[in-house]
């Protein structure tokens, strides 16, 4: 029986929102904030600030990232990562 690989500091667990969904999907796929910032023309603290739930994508932002992962994670989560909802 093996040990299941400790998940990475910071790992939102459960994710509540469209920031923290981005957040475990940058953190799974390898992505710092930075290479995220420049993906959608936003500052390196954006992102910081959607992550921790300072602020909220606008719509705009939103539909960028549901592109770039390539899916709502707040319907559809391949990540198997229970308890999210849609916000």
């Amino acid at each position: 029986m093996e040990a299941s690989k400790p998940l990475p500091k910071g790992y939102p667990v459960n994710p509540s929102s469209i920031g923290n969904y981005l957040k475990q999907y940058r953190i799974a796929y390898g992505y710092s904030a930075f290479e995220i910032s420049l993906e959608f023309e936003v500052y390196d603290s954006t992102i910081y600030k959607w992550e921790h739930g300072l602020t909220e994508p606008t719509p705009e932002n939103t539909k960028k990232i549901i592109k770039f992962m390539g899916y709502d994670p707040r319907i559809y989560n391949p990540l198997k990562i229970e308890n999210y909802e849609l916000t």
